[in-house]
């Protein structure tokens, strides 16, 4: 388990409570402490988590590693370290310190994350064939090179001079003829090398959603939608890493190899010279490493926050829009965006200013070199074609020394991306959290709930010692006001997210030891949210089941009440649905959904507000349906109204995460309690009879459908 997990931080942080009650379980002991700035120093327990109010005005913590000479020392999961004064800590401390001191008992437990070079030996060795192919068409290449700096030498210095313009035009087709070969074997390298890239795109990028798709569901609870999406962008920086370092590390390495061979022998002082600007170059990169790295990693996780923003703002464009809140949301994205100019504005500059300083160094070292190069011919230590040949392959000598030394560049980008890929790539997929987990096993029998507690990530518990039981068969409705943790016994049922405390099992086997895919798939399943793909009524039908029949599906949606309103569709099942359902109502989405829930029996059925945005009529009809189609499962109803909670068997009622009633509905309304008072304020105070309400009930489903409502 990750310690962000442990710590219990969600899309919102993590909170006091949540730092020290991971400690506690990391194996310290932990104590939070009301102190000044100027009380703490060097003697005190350091190092010490902080709490600080960044900039922006967000909760953050920061850990204290030393104070020295008035600076502290500070370790900022966003900035890395980075030192601030005493006035600066000052602004920013809230003045609660978090003390941690290893207990006896501690062990460090480091888990090294996947490195570039596990992930580049996974990738690339299947693919050895081909990248053996592109450094051998890389590796003739320079050689061939090498070979056509040659032609220059022979021009100046065997042809010109004893004007042989016999030997001249064969030269020229032996040179002619190696510049056409090159032109092929570029061809043929750039047509495989994006092959290669093509065959790396698969294990990277499918790989990263494939790992991403079966993680739990709580990963998805405690992330921001951008900054899942901002790791596809890292996943691409680390595939162009990988055809790029493949072929550079080998054509680079080589090529400075062989032209530094032959321009130490074709003058020593003036590769000597060539050197020096090389060392310039290299130590120019590193003064400039540090800067980069900070702005990269903030660009990145700039991009995340902006990137989360805007989708969140273009999902709910209805709310934008009924609010009149555009101008809002355009200031809150243009704050971010701001941000990003700003990062990408600071890197311009810093790679401006290393290009100015890179290139005046070039221009000084060829002034410098045709000087050198002028007084050896004067000497009569150097010719004139030995001098052009030198200019020619110094080019072949100091490039590709720079790209190995820009690598170390291109390299420490990859590494902040392949550190925030690997946060997620080494987080165990649901079905590698436990092995031997039953499957094909009934689970037709009674649920239990054994004071169960539950908190999202370090928030207070939304359930706590919350104890449950229902029998075989039973229909249940879960009502109470919202925030009481009805949804919570949902989610906890679907293994969506897993009890803190206490213990849930169906029909005797711990929810924990039952395989996550074969629950959920006995499992039907109809969320408050109702959500809706791209493509056919058909396939959002058959999601989950794709073997299903046609007429499987008709019946479904018979029961479902969608029947009706899909015939009068163009394409009937094949109508297109647009991204999340935008085409269709909200009642007409739910009743999708619940054809969906009832495409095969299941064993356990729950219906969280599934009929929420259907008028009565259509409710009423749907709860016949589920009477027919849950057949002898259980069944979980949460709702509110009274039509959809009246017949069911056991009725109860949440509170803050507690039961505070439960029982049927005479017997809740004869308690006169919480329950009787929830009725009232729905209907007022005409609480109709149980048997009177069926004959109402009966009368307007045939006002509704005419008679036709036992064709199911």
């Amino acid at each position: 388990m990750k310690v962000r997990e442990i710590i219990g931080t969600d899309a919102y942080g993590t909170s006091v409570h949540g730092l020290l009650s991971g400690a506690e379980k990391l194996g310290f002991q932990a104590k939070a402490v009301k102190i000044k700035i100027e009380e703490i120093d060097s003697e005190y327990s350091l190092p010490a988590i902080a709490h600080v109010i960044t900039e922006s005005g967000l909760n953050h913590f920061v850990v204290i590693y030393r104070i020295k000479n008035g600076k502290f020392l500070i370790g900022d999961p966003a900035k890395e370290l980075v030192e601030l004064d005493k006035e600066e800590m000052m602004r920013q401390f809230t003045g609660v310190l978090l003390l941690l001191v290893p207990k006896s008992e501690f062990e460090t437990n480091y888990q090294p994350k996947t490195s570039m070079w596990q992930l580049f030996k996974m990738v690339m060795y299947p693919q050895k064939k081909l990248l053996f192919t592109v450094i051998l068409c890389s590796f003739a290449l320079t050689i061939l090179g090498i070979v056509s700096s040659l032609f220059s030498k022979v021009v100046f210095d065997e042809i010109i001079p004893y004007q042989l313009k016999k030997t001249l035009y064969l030269y020229l087709i032996v040179f002619g003829f190696v510049g056409i070969v090159q032109i092929f074997l570029e061809f043929f390298r750039t047509h495989v090398l994006l092959f290669l890239s093509r065959k790396i795109d698969i294990p990277v990028l499918l790989g990263y959603y494939n790992h991403v798709l079966r993680l739990p569901y709580q990963f998805f609870a405690t992330r921001r939608v951008g900054d899942i999406l901002t790791r596809f962008q890292d996943a691409m920086t680390i595939k162009d890493i990988f055809s790029k370092v493949s072929i550079s590390l080998v054509l680079d390495l080589t090529l400075a190899i062989f032209t530094g061979i032959a321009l130490m022998k074709i003058n020593l002082q003036l590769f000597s010279l060539t050197l020096i600007v090389v060392l310039c170059n290299i130590l120019l990169i590193y003064l400039f490493k540090k800067s980069y790295k900070r702005i990269n990693y903030e660009q990145m996780e700039a991009g995340a926050v902006m990137n989360s923003q805007l989708i969140e703002s273009i999902r709910n464009i209805e709310s934008v829009k009924g609010s009149v809140s555009e101008t809002a949301q355009i200031n809150l994205l243009e704050s971010k965006f701001v941000k990003v100019l700003k990062l990408g504005y600071e890197e311009g500059k810093l790679s401006n200013l290393q290009n100015v300083i890179s290139s005046g160094i070039q221009s000084l070292s060829g002034i410098f070199m045709i000087a050198f190069g002028a007084i050896a011919i004067i000497d009569g230590k150097l010719s004139l074609g030995d001098l052009i040949v030198f200019q020619t392959l110094s080019g072949y000598f100091t490039e590709p020394i720079h790209n190995l030394v820009s690598l170390q560049l291109t390299y420490q980008e990859a590494q902040i991306a392949m550190n925030r890929l690997s946060e997620l790539m080494d987080l165990e997929t649901e079905e590698n959290t436990k092995h031997d987990l039953l499957s094909d096993i009934d689970l037709m029998g009674k649920i239990e709930f054994q004071n169960v507690t539950f908190r999202y990530g370090s928030r207070p518990p939304v359930i706590q010692n919350f104890s449950l039981s229902l029998e075989k068969g039973q229909r249940v409705a879960i009502v109470g006001e919202s925030g009481a943790g009805k949804s919570t016994i949902a989610k906890l049922l679907l293994k969506f997210q897993s009890n803190e405390a206490g213990r849930l099992t169906i029909n005797h086997y711990d929810i924990e030891d039952i395989q996550t895919h074969y629950l959920r798939g006995e499992i039907g399943y109809v969320p408050q949210n109702v959500e809706l793909f791209t493509g056919t009524i058909y396939d959002n039908i058959r999601m989950g089941d794709e073997e299903a029949t046609y007429e499987q599906v008709i019946k479904a949606c018979r029961l479902a009440g969608c029947h009706e309103f899909i015939q009068k569709l163009p394409n009937r099942y094949y109508a297109f649905i647009e991204e999340n359902g935008a085409n269709f109502s909200g009642g007409e989405r739910q009743r999708i959904a619940i054809a969906r829930a009832f495409l095969k029996q299941r064993q356990l059925y729950i219906f969280d507000e599934s009929t929420s945005n259907l008028d009565s009529f259509s409710e009423r009809y749907i709860q016949k349906a589920m009477l027919q189609a849950t057949n002898e499962a259980t069944t979980i109803i949460i709702a509110h109204r009274l039509s959809t909670i009246v017949h069911c068997d056991l009725i109860v009622f949440m509170e803050d995460g507690k039961i505070i009633e439960q029982g049927s509905h005479e017997e809740l309304m004869s308690l006169n309690g919480r329950y009787a008072e929830m009725i009232q304020l729905q209907y007022g105070t005409r609480i109709v009879k149980k048997e009177t309400k069926q004959e109402i009930e009966q009368e307007e489903i045939t006002y509704y459908f005419g008679g036709n409502h036992d064709d199911f």
